[in-house]
């Protein structure tokens, strides 16, 4: 289940695989090509470097999801709320079943090669 609002995604984990996220086609149309490279910050502070890819009419987000699902313990029924930020940037808001904003820090905190802290937040 997906809605779109503007520059606003939201999702919700509907499966139990998090290998990687799909794009809807919508929010692909909306905005345009999405690039091959993005960053994803979370509410902590947290910035995800992740790769997406094309296949056929569909688009994921790949390299660095995997990752991301696990140290955010991402789980069935959380619904996840993206944010265009520009062209290679965007935010995400992760909120359990109840709607209450999960804040939980990634076990990657300041780590360079997976999760790099914005410094307003350090």
């Amino acid at each position: 289940m997906r809605f779109f609002f503007k520059s606003v995604k939201f999702r919700i984990v509907i499966k139990p695989t998090f290998d990687r996220l799909r794009i809807p086609h919508d929010f692909v149309r909306w905005f345009g090509e999405i690039p091959s490279n993005i960053i994803v910050t979370t509410n902590t502070g947290c910035y995800w470097r992740m790769t997406t890819v094309r296949e056929g009419d569909d688009a994921y987000i790949d390299q660095g999801w995997a990752a991301f699902a696990v140290a955010h313990q991402l789980q069935i029924g959380q619904f996840l709320v993206f944010k265009k930020v520009s062209t290679f940037q965007y935010n995400v808001v992760i909120f359990d079943h109840t709607c209450t904003e999960v804040m939980t820090m990634c076990r990657y905190h300041g780590d360079a090669t997976r999760c790099v802290v914005f410094q307003s937040h350090v």
